[in-house]
């Protein structure tokens, strides 16, 4: 089931399954992509997103867990979101949307 990617926050994204691999050290996490045998380096900021992005989160969800963790306005935290969600579709490592 493919579910398209809604700009509202409405589509469950995960991370692919399949040839990923990553460990969080010292809340940090430290992935290898092994389909492009790339190191991918998440910071404290990304950790939670990613954990998130695991069990399936929608935009929104990844906003309101963003602004908890950090006391940020919407905007600040959209914007992040906005940014880290796209570097991770730029290495094909979501799933769960629609090729945008």
């Amino acid at each position: 089931m493919n579910e398209e990617r809604s700009d509202s926050g409405d589509g469950v994204l995960r991370l692919r399954a399949a040839d990923l691999h990553w460990r969080e050290v010292e809340g940090e996490v430290v992935a290898l992509d092994m389909a492009d045998s790339e190191y991918l380096s998440i910071n404290a900021s990304g950790t939670p997103l990613w954990a998130a992005l695991r069990e399936g989160a929608t935009r929104d969800e990844l906003v309101s867990r963003l602004r908890e963790r950090h006391d940020l306005d919407a905007a600040t935290a959209e914007r992040d979101v906005d940014a880290f969600l796209a570097q991770l579709r730029e290495r094909g490592l979501l799933t769960g949307e629609s090729a945008a």
